[in-house]
């Protein structure tokens, strides 16, 4: 069964990254300008069908969803296998970062995370099977299309998953308020694995026995916690800042 997706971005990235996983493309007729006209020439270049209509109505896009004038089915989401992605990472010659969201069920949450993955240079993310959120257009939407740029992995146990990447050289860090290890005094200089947990219970605590080092993000204010995707996005732009301008 097709995902549907929608908005201006989403589709542009999936067009550019994977035109070969869209069936078709829907636009409001009498709004092709800017990003949605290169939408129309990326569609026609890669041969995915599209379509102008009148009457803009889609079928399956959610109640309220915030379209811009764009829908576009996918035929399937690829994820890839865990060798895979690590054999990618371990291809670009970078020290391999890979995001491990455990259980976070929230698309919007799951999506942000993406992003922030992309944008700090991770080489993939790891996603359970079960009791998460899976790569729906909600998440493609939230993650601004970068679910087609970063590889992204679904196993059936996160532990099995992370003693792999042990094995394979990596160091698993978790991210955990009640640690007395600070994120900032921490040497992120090196292969990583780094695991965020669910909006509300954290790491499981199977995964967190598994984790080399539990770190803290310092948090002077009142509040006591930040939601998956924000703290997620501080510790890898801290692992960015580290690799590429630190001296």
């Amino acid at each position: 069964m097709s995902k549907v997706i929608w908005g201006i971005n989403p589709v542009l990235e999936a067009l550019k990254s994977r035109p070969h996983s869209l069936e078709e493309i829907l636009i409001a007729k009498g709004q092709i300008k800017g990003k949605l006209h290169r939408i129309v020439e990326l569609a026609q270049k890669n041969n995915v069908p599209f379509k102008l209509q009148s009457r803009f109505n889609p079928a399956k896009v959610p109640k309220g969803a915030t379209t811009q004038g764009v829908v576009a089915y996918l035929r399937t989401f690829d994820y890839v296998e865990l060798p895979e992605l690590l054999k990618r990472a371990l291809h670009k010659g970078d020290l391999p970062l890979v995001v491990v969201a455990d259980g976070i069920t929230d698309p919007q949450n799951l999506g942000a995370l993406i992003r922030s993955a992309e944008a700090a240079g991770a080489h993939g993310l790891i996603i359970p099977k079960h009791r998460s959120a899976d790569v729906t257009g909600t998440v493609i939407k939230a993650s601004s299309g970068a679910v087609f740029h970063l590889a992204i992995c679904r196993v059936n146990n996160i532990v099995q998953a992370l003693e792999f990447l042990k094995k394979e050289g990596l160091w698993v860090i978790g991210l955990a308020g009640e640690s007395p290890n600070l994120l900032y005094e921490a040497d992120l200089k090196v292969p990583l694995a780094l695991v965020v947990g669910s909006e509300g219970k954290g790491i499981r605590p199977l995964v967190r026995k598994t984790c080399d080092l539990l770190l803290a993000i310092p948090m002077p204010g009142r509040m006591e916690s930040l939601n998956a995707s924000v703290a997620g996005s501080v510790a890898l732009f801290e692992v960015l800042r580290q690799r590429r301008y630190s001296h």
